[in-house]
């Protein structure tokens, strides 16, 4: 491969920036001494390719309390595309683990780069070797810092990595998680730690670490200008935001870092996905509307839910099954033969098909380990389950009590085994989808070995007690989360356990914030069939699950997958949708889920929604109870108006929360059918803009000052979200409120419910009068929407006749993207570029339409239709 790039290297300005002389002298001796711990050895270039390296040589050590840092580093740096930079650092001559090819596939240098067309410079040495290292990213076009870490310690040991970067004060931050923030999709600058080790924890809980691991931040400087950057490691990690600086501090692994300059937003997310993969097109009937519960007490139930809302006329594209279809004590892809027999349930899903609907059942990643499960007596004999450090059968415990996690890292036994279990659920009862929870994974227990507490008969019994045929579980479930079994915690010198620098783990309590890494999940020291220790390994419990599931469905199937994941890590998106977790019944969470669609785009999977009207029905925020059923009332009103514009759109509650379908209140069921009218009509747009997404990378639901990254009064416009290049989606977030202010950016705005146009001329907040039962949807000028009548399932209206919906735009194209204000809809696609260039004067309207079956696996581009057109 290195032939492919000649002697590009020594055309290419540059290398890593140590700095040292004027730079060094106005930072004062004290803080370069503190900084210094790291000075140059040598830089050399690799023969026939872009990357060079330089050698790192210990100067002074530091935070001995987390053990002996390298003597000796190595740092590549390769230019790989124009706008895409990758720095590596490791140790000298040892081994490291990094997070394998199989979940982020590492592009490589582009073979056709060309120097004079690379955006960004890493600083040239401004001495002689023995200077202090630093690494400094700088835009080429104006001298901006990307990535500067100059006048901060760099810490590199065993256990503990340590890299600062210098942020302007006046830059806005997103991106990393999974978090739930007051501040929404905006990352505070004050002090905040954000915890990447994933946990089954309630998403209502504000600041705990979630159930993904995203170490990515878009930094939006205050001209607009835009880079991203990417700290790709599994191990557990703590960023802290400051002011003026992001610090990472990680307890394994390596340093691998990517930089992607934009400069528009969008831009760094679509050079992000390059590297970390598309995101999986979903399904077309996906879009739809969806319904699920934990606790439909059996099949009589769900098929009454069902009825119900054909009664009130609303849409139902797809019912789903919690754990509650599962046979005996949960067992996972068996059906229970009381509440839930296969033959019944085969037969109302041959009724969902016939009628154009479907059914998604949900998948736990922890199996029960008990004799007579197929699928757990097949693991055994193929050796497909984490072990402890000794080597037996990690045991956990969840809903089934005593349990097993399979291995789906790189374990082709897994693999085989999963398509034999999937295989024979299939046969049974036809799924459309597939669930996948608690793969954090979740352990309701914590320690490096558990057993089953024989000598206490109390917790024998309800560590295997069958789940009740009436399903009524308020008994069960407090016991069964709680610990039935006796657990060996790690020794205290047990440096994989308890590593010497302890992460902000978060902890139920809400006050605990360092607790064990081990906290109700799998064990640090359990062991992957190739070795690897989850302590290296466990934020990609769930998109390897995700992954296997992918390959396992295409198989059975021959369809396009559709999964729902709660854990995730860059590259997920691959493979799977995602959800945001267990959410509060409360006006903070609809406001949370809107930095949650945002995050989860960036991240690669814009098939993302909340749990509409909330999943538990109690308030962790301020703690001052459940709502009224009034409260409740207006709460879900509002939100179903909000969760029909979520990209994934679904109602799911909890076993122990008043019910919340939307046919539950005559309001509701009006105020659901006028929205889900609308996010009908505009499916096949939805659909385009999922199919852009899938082949070129980039969002869905994204934030408005995507339009207009020079808006400073869009960074704050947190209560709204594009979806889409062409549709605004403005809401009410509190309660007994009628009128909002809604930002918009500058152009035309035309009001999805009447064509009214709103004409700004620079970005400012509009009065909207919007009451119960309304809501604020807005084309934006320079589109071209395809709309297509309302039915009440997707396949009735995928083939119908599109009608076009042309929004002019406020100013004419001038033939070239502009270097600051509005960015037109759709201004990175080649065909609208071209009319844009081409028709300088003129009013210029763009659009994609993409239409196949509809859950083909190929996505193909032969199936799109990009419309522009120009009116004089």
């Amino acid at each position: 491969m290195g032939a492919q790039y000649h002697n590009l290297t020594t055309l290419i300005v540059f290398t890593l920036f140590f700095w040292g002389g004027a730079r060094a002298a106005s930072l004062g001796v004290r803080t370069l001494q503190q900084a210094a711990t790291y000075s140059t050895a040598a830089t050399t270039s690799i023969a026939g390719g872009p990357t060079t390296v330089t050698q790192l040589a210990l100067n002074s050590e530091v935070l001995s309390e987390y053990g002996t840092s390298f003597e000796q580093l190595s740092v590549e740096a390769t230019p790989e595309t124009a706008s895409r930079l990758h720095v590596k650092i490791s140790p000298v001559g040892q081994q490291r683990w990094e997070v394998p090819e199989s979940i982020v596939q590492r592009p490589g240098p582009a073979a056709d780069l060309s120097p004079s067309s690379i955006a960004y410079e890493v600083q040239r040495p401004a001495g002689e070797p023995g200077q202090p290292f630093a690494l400094t990213v700088t835009r080429r076009s104006s001298g901006e810092p990307i990535f500067d870490t100059s006048g901060h310690r760099f810490v590199f040991k065993d256990q503990y990595i340590e890299l600062t970067t210098n942020v302007p004060a006046d830059a806005d931050l997103y991106g990393i998680g999974e978090v739930s923030l007051p501040t929404g999709p905006l990352l505070p600058r004050d002090g905040t730690v954000i915890t990447l080790w994933a946990r089954d924890l309630a998403s209502a809980l504000p600041y705990a670490n979630l159930y993904g691991s995203h170490p990515f931040y878009l930094q939006i400087n205050k001209d607009g200008s835009s880079h991203g950057v990417l700290f790709l490691n599994s191990n557990g990690m703590d960023v802290i935001l400051n002011s003026t600086s992001l610090t990472y501090r990680v307890i394994g692994g390596l340093i691998d870092l990517y930089f992607f300059t934009g400069p528009t937003p969008e831009e760094v997310i679509r050079q992000y996905h390059e590297v970390i993969g598309f995101p999986a097109m979903p399904p077309y009937w996906s879009l739809g509307f969806h319904q699920t519960r934990w606790g439909y007490a059996n099949i009589s139930v769900l098929e009454q839910v069902i009825a119900n809302y054909s009664a009130a006329g609303l849409p139902l594209e797809t019912v789903w099954s919690d754990i509650e279809y599962m046979q005996n004590k949960f067992w996972t892809m068996e059906f229970d033969p009381y509440r839930y027999p296969a033959n019944q349930m085969k037969a109302l899903v041959d009724k969902l098909h016939a009628r154009g609907q479907h059914w998604v059942a949900i998948q736990d990643a922890a199996i029960a380990a008990d004799k007579g499960y197929k699928a757990f007596e097949e693991g055994t004999r193929d050796r497909v389950f984490i072990t402890d450090h000794t080597g037996k059968d990690y045991l956990g415990q969840v809903w089934p009590g005593s349990t097993v996690y399979p291995d789906y890292l790189e374990n082709p036994r897994t693999s085989k085994w999963l398509h034999d279990q999937l295989t024979n659920m299939y046969s049974q009862v036809p799924y459309d989808g597939l669930w996948l929870d608690m793969n954090e994974a979740s352990n309701f227990c914590s320690g490096m070995q558990c057993q089953p507490n024989t000598a206490s008969i109390t917790a024998m019994h309800w560590l295997n007690v069958e789940t009740p045929r009436d399903y009524n579980i308020l008994e069960l479930i407090p016991h069964r989360t709680t610990c039935q079994m006796t657990c060996k915690e790690g020794p205290a010198d047990n440096l994989i356990e308890n590593p010497p620098y302890k992460i902000h783990n978060f902890d139920n309590d809400m006050t605990t914030r360092q607790v064990s890494l081990a906290t109700k999940t799998i064990a640090p020291s359990a062991l992957h069939a190739n070795g690897v220790k989850e302590y290296d390994a466990h934020n990609l419990y769930g998109t390897a699950m995700a992954l296997e599931h992918h390959k396992a469905f295409i198989d059975i199937t021959g369809k396009r997958p559709f999964l729902l994941t709660r854990s995730t890590f860059p590259g997920a998106g691959k493979f799977t949708a995602h959800w945001t977790g267990d959410n509060g019944v409360n006006w903070e969470n609809i406001y949370v889920s809107i930095a949650g669609l945002i995050n989860t785009n960036m991240w690669g999977m814009p098939m993302v929604g909340a749990d509409i009207c909330g999943f538990n029905d109690i308030l962790f925020w301020d703690d001052k109870g459940k709502l009224s059923d009034s409260e409740l009332q207006e709460l879900c009103n509002r939100w179903a108006s909000v969760g029909a514009f979520y990209p994934f759109s679904r109602n799911h509650y909890g076993y122990n929360t008043r019910s919340h379908e939307y046919y539950q209140w005559d309001d509701v069921t009006q105020s659901a059918k006028k929205a889900y009218t609308l996010r009908y009509q505009l499916l096949t747009y939805m659909y385009g803009a999922f199919y852009l997404a899938n082949q070129k990378g980039g969002t869905v639901a994204r934030p408005l000052l995507f339009t207009d990254p020079s808006d400073l009064g869009a960074r704050n416009a947190t209560k709204q979200w594009m979806m889409g290049d062409s549709l605004l989606i403005s809401p009410v977030l509190t309660p007994g409120t009628s009128k909002i202010q809604a930002h918009f950016t500058a152009g035309n705005w035309y009001s999805a419910w009447d064509y009214s146009q709103l004409s700004v001329a620079k970005g400012q907040d509009v009065e909207l009068n919007l009451p119960l039962g309304e809501i604020g949807v807005h084309f934006r000028g320079g589109a071209v929407i395809p709309m297509q009548q309302y039915a009440q399932v997707t396949r009735d209206i995928r083939l119908s006749a599109v009608t076009l919906v042309v929004t002019l735009p406020a100013e004419v194209a001038t033939g070239t993207k502009g270097a600051s204000g509005p960015l037109p809809p759709y201004y990175q696609e080649e065909t609208c570029a071209a009319a844009h260039g081409k028709n300088a004067g003129q009013l210029v309207s763009c659009g994609v339409l993409y239409m196949d079956k509809g859950d083909n696996v190929l996505v193909t581009p032969d199936n799109t239709l990009q419309v522009s057109l120009c009116a004089g």
